[in-house]
């Protein structure tokens, strides 16, 4: 096969690249020899000098360029700068992949070392010297130093295509109770071209579907309490002028709790009292509230001993009838203020400001009167008052309580806890404020 090959294929010179006919021995151009030649044994040889920086390296004088060493190939298949040389199966190497054009780099051709008394080897005549060429691979076992190797100071070669990253290995992902998921091979990747993944973004991995969760049905809007048809005005206090509209389902008044708030009122409780609307009719019930809840009397009410009632701005207490003790024999008396005998007394007295007692009336007459001037109780300062604004005429339970006012009003406290029914026009106290009832349309 290689007889055939040299017959056909022209001679390629190991010196100048020149083509020559088949069989040529010598080449037609510079003169070298084309046919095999034995290699001489390589002689030892002392590393090169390292040149300075900048400086271009030169062989030693004295001596020649090393000759290129001898290989397997046959006459004509010489390895050369262009010619890759076969490895020692025959093939020859592939060339290394392109890169792109860079500074050239020198190639520093090795140093023969001449020994004593050993003539160095001369190039032939009319030739040019040789490039060091990289040696084929050898394939003796005989101890040879390796050639130096060039060092590359250009820029790191750079590739023409960008290599393909590797897949990133997709992180397990905990689910909670949940079946193992079977693993699926990955579709096959071609080695040529395979196509980028991205680094940052890892391929989900999909989850076992929960069981689906039944959505609580959607509750329904609350909607305002439907309007009675009795109403709240404020006609005294800080709020006054207010109107409120009750719902059905009623409403509650403090200063810090209710729908209606008295913040500053300084009497009222944080939950005084709560209006009621019940089967067709309004009632107020005291919350055992600290100074209680004050309701208008319609004309005429009859009241229990220690009961308290209210006349503008002033608060009285029914202390009811005086029993006056009966001197024992032979025990003194105790001193005090005549009273009528034969008679029955009865004592009405003022409620300052923290439930102290104030002033007190004590008469045996059958009435006893209340207003701004010529009355039993006399208060002319009081503009809540009329000049006779209500009477109180003793009985044998207790006292009736009259109301003179003309439209100003004389209330009466209702025992805590417990309900008093409201009829249109009453009014009622809570603290400083008072509230009229009212019917709407």
């Amino acid at each position: 096969m290689s007889q055939l090959l040299l017959s056909a294929l022209a001679v390629v010179c190991p010196n100048c690249d020149g083509h020559n006919p088949p069989g040529t021995a010598v080449c037609a151009q510079c003169g070298a020899s084309v046919a095999d030649a034995p290699a001489p044994a390589p002689a030892p040889r002392a590393a090169p000098a390292r040149p300075a920086a900048g400086q271009r390296p030169t062989a030693p004088s004295g001596t020649s360029p090393r000759a290129a060493p001898a290989s397997n190939a046959p006459p004509g298949l010489k390895p050369s700068a262009r010619t890759p040389p076969p490895t020692a199966a025959g093939h020859p190497v592939e060339p290394a992949p392109a890169t792109r054009p860079g500074p050239p780099v020198p190639l520093v051709a090795p140093v023969a070392v001449p020994r004593p008394g050993v003539a160095a080897p001369q190039p032939p005549s009319g030739a040019r010297p040789k490039i060091a060429e990289a040696p084929p691979p050898r394939t003796g076992t005989g101890p040879r130093a390796a050639p130096p190797v060039p060092v590359d100071r250009s820029a790191p070669p750079v590739p023409d295509a960008p290599m393909p990253r590797p897949a990133p290995m997709p992180m397990p992902v905990a689910a909670p109770a949940a079946p193992p998921v079977a693993a699926s091979a990955p579709p096959p990747v071609a080695a040529s071209a395979p196509p980028p993944v991205a680094a940052s973004a890892p391929p989900p991995v999909a989850a076992p579907a929960a069981p689906p969760v039944a959505a609580p049905a959607a509750a329904a809007p609350r909607q305002a309490p439907a309007a009675s048809r009795f109403g709240l005005t404020v006609v005294a206090g800080t709020t006054r002028g207010q109107r409120y509209k009750l719902p059905v389902t009623g409403c509650v008044v403090g200063r810090s709790r209710g729908a209606i708030l008295l913040q500053e009122d300084a009497f009222v409780s944080p939950l005084h009292a709560t209006f009621l609307v019940r089967e067709g009719a309004l009632f107020v019930r005291d919350e055992n509230s600290a100074s209680g809840v004050y309701v208008t009397i319609p004309g005429t009410e009859t009241i229990a001993p220690r009961s308290l009632f209210s006349a503008g701005s002033r608060l009285f207490r029914f202390t009811g009838r005086i029993e006056i003790p009966i001197a024992q024999p032979g025990q003194p008396v105790i001193y005090g203020a005549p009273v009528p005998l034969g008679q029955a007394i009865y004592a009405v007295e003022e409620i300052l400001v923290g439930g102290r007692a104030g002033r007190a009336v004590v008469a045996a007459t059958a009435l006893l009167t209340i207003g701004q001037a010529h009355c039993d109780f006399s208060f002319p300062q009081d503009e809540g008052l009329a000049g006779r604004h209500c009477e109180l005429s003793p009985t044998a339970t207790g006292a009736t309580l009259r109301d003179l006012s003309g439209g100003l009003g004389t209330y009466v406290r209702i025992a805590p806890g417990t309900e008093r029914q409201l009829r249109p026009g009453d009014r009622v106290r809570i603290g400083q404020h008072v509230f009229q009832v009212e019917l709407l349309g």
